[in-house]
């Protein structure tokens, strides 16, 4: 968001079209839904009228940007070390992405991130930001012109990605891929980091472990559906329909699965807003509006009444 206003986009204006209130903006400290941070980068993308604005917000990254976790890495003794503590620690940051080691040679290895929850072009920027920002920082700490040996992108091909080779410094940018990734030379992976700093990295790193644990990865079908219940109730459109077309499915071919699995869309529907609402109830006591916006009810006495369901 810094960066945005930085480049030319008014706060105010920017936190009311994002959904976030105004004091948000002065406080590096604030931690937002997934929609909203996906909603960000599409406002900002249309407000700066540049499809390249994620990947150029990447690169006038700072290290610290991201608190704990950029200081876990910059620690570490090589970048290699570095990034072996993303993947652990990234709940430091969201929990809504992952960062796995992929295939490896002798000559590269590639590095995964995975998005839990999450689609569209929103999901498209904050993908390019990600992996773009693990290079200007590789290159902030190394001081040499680290630059991948692949990048490859699970979104469809742009028109043009002449500014994504630019900052990633690299034309092997494929697109459609499977999975969200970039890899590195191995050799790089021994290049010395300048902010090393052993003392200050057991310390970080004794802290860090007391935070929760990376979000597992959707593996079955029935973590599927929930992740895209969990995304449609996020963007207020858990119809079945909708959910079908998350999944790649016809309403039928949905309906037979569940079917098949012994349970109905209006359970599983029941069964991810339940989970919702005692994710939420940990935190602030609830309105009833907030209720029935939380869990996707147009009807608050229907939310209502699925909380007192619920023993809530």
């Amino acid at each position: 968001m810094r960066r945005a206003v930085e480049a030319g986009l008014e706060s105010h204006r920017l936190a009311h079209e994002c959904g976030f209130p105004s004091w948000a903006m002065t406080n590096d400290d604030v931690r937002v839904p997934s929609r909203l941070y996906l909603r960000t980068w599409e406002v900002v993308e249309h407000g700066l009228g540049d499809a390249d604005a994620a990947v150029r917000i990447a690169e006038r990254y700072v290290v610290g940007e991201v608190g704990l976790y950029d200081y876990l890495f910059t620690t570490a003794p090589t970048l290699g070390a570095g990034l072996a503590l993303c993947g652990p620690y990234v709940g430091a940051i969201s929990t809504n992405f992952r960062f796995e080691p992929g295939p490896e040679t002798e000559q590269e290895i590639s590095f995964e991130v995975a998005m839990i929850n999450g689609d569209g072009r929103g999901r498209d920027l904050a993908m390019q930001w990600a992996l773009a920002a693990i290079f200007t920082r590789s290159r902030l700490v190394t001081g040499a012109p680290v630059s991948p040996t692949h990048v490859a992108f699970r979104q469809s091909a742009p028109r043009t990605h002449a500014g994504l080779v630019e900052v990633f410094g690299t034309s092997a940018i494929d697109f459609d891929a499977p999975v969200d990734s970039v890899s590195f030379r191995t050799a790089d992976l021994e290049l010395p980091l300048h902010t090393a700093d052993p003392r200050l990295a057991a310390i970080l790193q004794r802290y860090a472990a007391t935070l929760p644990a990376p979000p597992p990865r959707a593996t079955t079908w029935s973590d599927h559906l929930a992740v895209a219940l969990a995304t449609a109730l996020d963007e207020n459109s858990a119809t079945l329909d909708r959910v079908a077309r998350r999944l790649l499915m016809s309403r039928r071919s949905l309906q037979r699965r569940l079917a098949e699995d012994g349970t109905t869309w209006r359970a599983e529907l029941d069964r991810a807003r339940r989970r919702r609402y005692e994710q939420a109830a940990d935190g602030e006591p609830l309105t009833r509006p907030e209720q029935a916006a939380l869990l996707g009810y147009e009807d608050r006495r229907s939310a209502l009444r699925a909380v007192k369901r619920w023993g809530g």
